[in-house]
């Protein structure tokens, strides 16, 4: 009878409890999930710190922490019922941090994306969907140098401007969009510089107010797979048009939105493209042309 009771309690004493970390948290990292969740109202939406003051003791939802290491590593607050602001000072001190998602909440206060005072180097993941950011602060992106996935759609800003020499730092990029902010600008032809942004894979600037042309050269030697730049709508007349030269040159498109532009002349040779999308997604392997492409 004694083997098996041995046995069971070595099972017992060898497995981890679940949620709980193995060694002790990070002092840093319990001290700044503790200042975001009374900024965010985490604290009262989620009970973030409500049954332990420790966020990677299991009791703080949307949290995950490395056990090993006792950092923080994920946060998930997506459709959290969150408000208030996100102090760049305490998002500052999860440098072991790989994805930050508080998509869909009130965050932001009508102010601009913090801009950190030392990078999060390992963060991969940062998804600010629909919330209430203001502006793309000069050196936002230069905190994240490994970032791969970036969303700020459907927040309501004033002209946010996204510059190359600033986002280039996240060479990493495989997902970068920002519909309907606002954004008020020349084409950003530099997303499709296969040297800066060797991996990218999808940009989606639809609904916002660019203008100008797309190069001819955009996308070429590129991974592009996924392109919408649809609805452009410039409050001083602006349009996004020229010629669809650049579809030539991204070999690897598969869905690609252009309507309600300027666009015209002839549209290009694209039996490589899997579905382009007009009013409606057709079915896949269909090339469709716009009946109201304008032609000379």
């Amino acid at each position: 009878m004694s083997t098996p009771v041995v046995f069971l309690l070595v099972l017992l004493v060898g497995a981890p409890s679940s949620g709980a970390a193995a060694v002790p948290t990070n002092a840093d990292d319990a001290a700044a999930m503790q200042s975001i969740a009374s900024s965010t109202g985490a604290a009262k939406s989620l009970g973030w710190g409500a049954r332990s003051p420790d966020p990677c003791g299991g009791t703080w939802p949307g949290v995950r922490c490395d056990a090993t290491t006792g950092r923080v590593v994920a946060i998930n607050a997506s459709r959290g019922g969150l408000s208030g602001t996100l102090p760049p000072g305490d998002l500052s001190l999860l440098t072991s941090l790989v994805e930050l998602d508080l998509s869909f909440n009130e965050v932001g206060g009508r102010f601009e994306l913090p801009r950190l005072r030392k990078p999060l180097p390992a963060l991969r993941t940062l998804d600010l969907r629909s919330n209430r950011f203001l502006d793309i602060p000069d050196g936002f992106f230069s905190a994240f140098p490994a970032l791969e996935t970036f969303a700020i759609d459907d927040n309501d800003m004033a002209d946010p401007t996204v510059l190359q020499d600033d986002v280039a730092t996240c060479s990493h990029l495989r997902s970068f969009s920002a519909n309907n902010v606002s954004m008020n600008d020349m084409f950003p032809n530099f997303f499709g510089n296969a040297s800066l942004f060797p991996g990218l894979e999808s940009l989606s600037l639809a609904g916002n107010q660019l203008f100008g042309v797309i190069r001819p050269d955009f996308g070429k030697n590129g991974k592009i797979k996924f392109l919408d730049v649809s609805a452009q709508h410039s409050s001083d007349g602006g349009k996004l048009g020229g010629i669809l030269k650049f579809i030539t040159g991204m070999e690897n498109l598969v869905v690609l939105r252009v309507d309600h532009n300027s666009f015209f002349g002839q549209l290009p040779d694209a039996t490589h493209i899997l579905q382009t999308s007009g009013e409606s997604t057709p079915p896949p392997t269909t090339c469709v042309v716009f009946p109201s492409f304008p032609r000379n």
